[in-house]
C-alpha cells in the first residue's frame, strides 16, 4: 500500500483558481520532501486528485496543504475522498490551520491538523503515528480527536535555520505538474518577516510603549498586551516568526535539481527577499525592524551569483525572478544589483494606502507611499517591472485615506509601475485586526473611482504589448493554447496554425501580440524555440 499523497491545494478557493494558474508554492514541496525518504510518496495538484480521486484511494495518508481562503476547496476534496471510499487518514496543514482546533469541527472527514510550520511536527508525527514509536501527545502543534473531544498538543513551532537548511524539498516535478516548464516554481530563500511593529490602536489594548519600534531586536518579539506582530492584516510574522535564510549552496542545489526535472521559471520566495541574511548586519541573531539595518548586499549578490552560474540560467533557458520586497530597503545599490541579475522580471511591492501616517499607526507598517514611489522608480530605471499592491475596506480607513490613495495612483504611474493591484481587506486569523471587532472603513464612491482609475491605468500599460513579440511557455488544453510569459506577465490566448496542433505543450515559443483588452491578451504563434527534452 502506498503511504503518503501530498495534495497542493494552495489558492484553490472554491475549488479552482481564479488567477496565478501557473504558480507552484514552496510549502507542499517541503512537506513532500520531508516524507520522500520514509516511504512511497507522491505530490499532486488539487485538480488532478479531485478529478481522478479513485486513483488515490489506496494511500494510507492524504496530506492536504491549503491557505485560509481555501476552505471550500478543502471541504469539496475531503468529502469526495470519503464518499469514494477512502479509508486512510487525512491530515490538513499550511496557513489554513492558523484557525486552530475549530477546523476539526468544520471538517468531520479530517483526522489531524498540523499547525504552522511542518518540519518539526511532521517528523515527529511520522514517528508517533506512522511508525508508532511514541505517543500521539508527543507530537507538537498537532490537533486530533479523542472520544469526541478535540485535543491540541501545543502552539505552532518555528523551524530553526539549521533544520530549514537541512530539509530537501520535493524536486521531481515531472511526477507532479504537467508540463513543468510552464509553471513558476517557488523556491524558498527566506521564511518569516522582519516587521515586528504593531498597530498603535487603543482598541487593541496598545499601551503606546513603543517597545515594538525602539527596543532591542529580541525585545520586540513579545508585546506586553499580546498584540500579534506585523501589519494588522497579515499573519506571517505570527505564524512564521522573524526571518531565517537558506544557504546559497542549498538553494542552488535545489534549483539545479528542479531544472533537471523540467523547471524553466524559478521564483525566489520570501515575504521580503531583501531580508536575506539581513540579521548579519546587526549584533543580534534576529531581525525585527523592517527598514533597519539596510539590505545585506554581499549575501544577496552571493546568492544571485550562485544561481546565475548555473549553465541553463547562464544560457537564458531558465529565468530567475524574485517576488516581494519592502520599499524602505530599496536604494540605488539594491536596485542596481537586482537589475544586474534579474533584468526584465517583475517585482512586487506592498503599499496598501496612500496615507503614510495611516500605514504607520493603524496598519503597523512603517513604510510610506513616498518609499514605494521612490523604490518603483529605482527598480524601473534598472530594468525591473514593479507591481504595487493597494487595499480598501481596512479598519478605520476614512475618506481622507481613500483620497490620498487615489492620488497615489498617479504618482505610481509616474514611477513606471507596470501593474497596480487593488485588494479588498479580508480579516485573517492570528492577526491583530482579528483580535477585536474593528470598524471597517468603506467609501463606496471613492472605491469605485479607485477601481476605475486603476483599471484604466493597467489597461493603458497593457496596450503597449500590442504588436510586440513575447517569449512564452505554451500550455495546450482542450480549450486552446495558452502562453505564459517567460519573465511573467498577462497570460496570452495563443492562435496556433494547424501544423502546431498537438505539438506545443510545454514548449517555449515566440508569439506576436495581436489584440489587447482589459481582461485578456491574444497573440499568434510565430515559432517554437525549444521543447521539453531538447538539449
Amino acid at each position: 500500500m502506498p503511504r503518503f499523497l501530498v495534495v497542493d491545494a494552495l489558492a484553490r478557493a472554491q475549488g479552482s483558481r481564479y488567477s496565478t494558474f501557473d504558480v507552484v508554492g514552496a510549502g507542499p514541496r517541503v512537506v513532500a520532501g520531508l516524507l520522500a525518504d520514509r516511504d512511497e510518496t507522491l505530490l499532486k495538484p488539487y485538480e488532478e486528485v479531485y478529478r481522478n480521486v479513485s486513483s488515490y484511494l489506496d494511500y494510507e495518508f492524504v496530506m492536504v496543504s491549503a491557505m485560509t481562503s481555501d476552505k471550500v476547496a478543502v471541504k469539496k476534496l475531503v468529502s469526495r475522498l470519503r464518499r469514494k471510499g477512502f479509508r486512510g487518514k487525512i491530515v490538513l496543514g499550511g496557513p489554513i490551520t492558523s484557525e486552530g482546533e475549530g477546523l476539526l469541527g468544520l471538517y468531520k472527514e479530517i483526522d489531524y491538523l498540523i499547525i504552522g510550520e511542518a518540519e518539526i511536527p511532521l517528523q515527529k508525527f511520522v514517528e508517533c503515528v506512522v511508525e508508532k514509536s511514541c505517543e500521539l501527545n508527543e507530537v507538537p502543534a498537532l490537533v486530533y480527536r479523542v472520544k469526541g473531544r478535540t485535543v491540541t498538543t501545543g502552539p505552532h513551532v518555528h523551524t530553526p535555520e539549521e533544520l530549514l537548511n537541512s530539509v530537501k524539498p520535493w524536486t521531481m516535478l515531472g511526477e507532479s505538474y504537467n508540463p513543468p516548464s510552464v509553471f513558476r516554481i517557488y523556491v524558498e530563500v527566506v521564511r518569516g518577516c522582519s516587521n515586528y511593529h504593531r498597530p498603535l490602536l487603543r482598541k487593541l489594548g496598545c499601551l503606546e510603549c513603543l517597545k515594538c519600534r525602539s527596543g532591542a531586536p529580541a525585545e520586540r518579539l513579545k508585546c506586553p498586551v499580546n498584540i500579534p506582530p506585523g501589519c494588522g492584516f497579515c499573519s506571517v510574522p505570527f505564524l512564521f516568526g522573524p526571518p531565517r535564510s537558506k544557504n546559497p549552496v542549498v538553494v542552488k542545489r535545489e534549483v539545479e535539481e528542479l531544472i533537471a526535472n523540467g523547471a524553466r521559471r524559478i521564483v525566489l520566495s520570501a515575504p521580503d527577499f531583501l531580508d536575506y541574511y539581513r540579521e548579519r548586519k546587526t549584533g543580534s541573531r534576529v531581525i525585527t525592524d523592517p527598514c533597519n539595518p539596510p539590505a545585506n548586499i554581499e549575501a544577496i549578490e552571493e546568492l544571485l551569483n550562485q544561481l546565475a552560474s548555473i549553465r541553463e540560467v547562464e544560457k537564458g533557458r531558465v529565468t530567475i525572478s524574485i517576488e516581494n520586497v519592502k520599499a524602505c530597503l530599496v536604494d540605488r545599490e539594491v536596485a542596481s544589483l537586482l537589475g544586474r541579475y534579474l533584468k526584465g522580471t517583475t517585482i512586487h511591492i506592498g503599499c496598501e494606502t496612500g496615507d503614510g501616517e495611516f500605514n504607520n499607526r493603524v496598519l503597523g507598517k512603517p513604510i510610506s507611499p513616498g518609499d514605494v514611489v521612490k523604490a518603483s522608480k529605482l527598480l524601473s530605471e534598472n530594468g525591473l517591472r514593479p507591481y504595487v499592491y493597494l487595499m480598501y475596506g481596512l479598519p478605520y480607513m476614512d475618506s481622507s485615506t481613500y483620497l490620498k490613495t487615489l492620488s497615489l495612483v498617479d504618482e505610481l504611474a509616474g514611477a513606471n509601475v507596470e501593474k497596480i493591484t487593488l485588494y479588498k481587506y479580508i480579516p485573517l486569523p492570528q492577526t491583530s485586526f482579528k483580535m477585536k471587532k474593528l470598524p471597517l472603513g468603506f467609501d463606496k464612491e471613492i472605491t469605485l473611482l479607485m477601481k476605475k482609475r486603476i483599471d484604466e491605468y493597467n489597461y493603458m500599460v497593457k496596450k503597449n504589448l500590442r504588436g510586440s513579440i513575447l517569449e512564452v511557455f505554451l500550455l495546450e488544453t482542450k480549450r486552446g493554447v495558452y502562453g505564459y510569459p517567460v519573465k511573467h506577465g498577462p497570460v496570452v490566448f495563443v492562435e496556433a496554425e494547424p501544423q502546431f496542433s498537438g505539438k506545443v505543450n510545454g514548449c517555449r515559443g515566440r508569439v506576436k501580440i495581436t489584440e489587447v483588452a482589459p481582461r485578456f491578451v491574444k497573440g499568434v504563434l510565430l515559432e517554437i524555440v525549444e521543447c521539453p527534452g531538447a538539449g
